[in-house]
């Protein structure tokens, strides 16, 4: 999709939505949210809904699924999160497909968090070589398959800080290019298939207001995670995540979020495992893996702008880069921009659809239909 149709999607939009009464849209959108989670005197303990996935891309083709959503509120407790069940399916016009359930539950008064993922998936994607300098001749089709587990379980110290483990299993093989690559003549590490599996340690300062649109408070996640043979893994190698989130209420319902996040590796590293720059969360507009290396960082801010009722736009900008070393990380730093739309699909947590337009360096640009903030 290019810059040009997706502005005017956004406009047609607005303009529908002027055309048709604000006072009716609104009304009939207040009975849309009632009959889904509730109203204020009886509030349902749960809402379930479903959104489209969709796009197009050169190595798939058109892509098409479903999300599947399920949230639980505990009514009689608002100091509790929301937790959340997702499962989503996804397939594409040249056969390839992934499932993905995903939960992420709280117990009571927040005391635990348990996040848990499970990615199956049968696709391809465009390799260019490792480095931030890696030129567009490069670029190299293949195939892959993917078993991934994620499980991290933390627990309240004190309020607003979670102490607790993680570990994760990662099973890629069936690499398969499509004609000669500098891939396998460099030997690259994991270029026949992988198997990683390692434990770690997790800290996290939560202080949001909400965890699906925050409006004022800070996250700070830092999380290591260590793939060795005692745990079974085939490769040894080290990780070090930060994601660190900063939130401030403007004028008007309006949100600036700041973001900085780092994801550090050291050891024998699988070039799937590499850190990469570019997805719908952060570095928008750059494809997954186009720069990939060691270590990865970037930096966001979001403006986000309500326009009415349950709609409202996003402005976002940052930089970032990949480096074999950290102290090469702001040498050659790349940036990023781009616009969203937003409309409210459960107005209690406020949880949202969105549709953003991301651009980088030398025009490349990406297009993400989701949910959630991307931070």
């Amino acid at each position: 999709m290019t810059k040009k149709n997706f502005v005017f999607i956004l406009l047609f939009i607005a303009i529908s939505s002027l055309a048709f009464g604000q006072a009716k849209l609104k009304k009939m959108l207040n009975k849309m949210y009632d009959k889904v989670e509730g109203d204020s005197a009886k509030p349902k303990k749960n809402s379930i809904f479903a959104v489209p996935i969709w796009g197009v891309s050169p190595e798939t083709g058109w892509q098409i699924g479903l999300s599947l959503v399920y949230l639980y509120r505990n009514i009689n407790d608002s100091n509790t999160r929301p937790s959340l069940i997702r499962l989503n399916a996804q397939t594409t016009e040249l056969n390839q497909y992934s499932i993905r359930p995903y939960i992420d539950l709280f117990a009571k008064n927040n005391k635990y968090n348990i996040k848990a993922s499970y990615t199956f998936k049968k696709f391809n994607e465009y390799y260019w070589g490792i480095g931030n300098e890696t030129p567009n001749s490069n670029k190299a089709l293949y195939d892959f398959s993917q078993n991934r587990l994620q499980l991290r379980i933390t627990k309240q110290v004190v309020k607003g800080i979670y102490l607790g483990i993680q570990s994760e299993q990662n099973l890629t093989n069936g690499f398969n290019f499509k004609g000669d690559s500098l891939f396998e003549k460099k030997e690259v590490i994991g270029n026949k298939g992988s198997f990683t599996s390692g434990l770690g340690l997790v800290v996290s300062f939560d202080t949001r207001n909400q965890i699906y649109y925050p409006t004022k408070g800070h996250f700070i996640d830092i999380t290591t995670l260590f793939n060795q043979a005692i745990f079974g893994s085939d490769f040894n190698f080290n990780n070090l995540t930060i994601d660190a989130r900063k939130y401030f209420k403007l004028w008007n319902e309006n949100v600036l979020a700041l973001q900085g996040f780092a994801n550090l590796n050291d050891g024998n590293i699988p070039f799937k495992q590499l850190a990469t720059i570019g997805s719908e969360s952060y570095m928008r507009g750059y494809y997954n893996g186009r720069f990939r290396d060691n270590h990865a960082m970037a930096f966001q801010a979001e403006l986000r702008k309500k326009v009415w009722g349950p709609i409202s736009l996003t402005f976002f900008g940052g930089f970032g880069n990949v480096a074999s070393q950290t102290s090469l990380l702001f040498t050659n730093l790349k940036p990023n921009y781009g616009m969203g739309f937003r409309a409210i699909a459960i107005r209690r947590d406020h949880v949202n659809i969105r549709i953003d337009y991301g651009r980088g360096e030398n025009g490349i640009q990406g297009f993400y239909f989701t949910m959630n903030e991307a931070f």
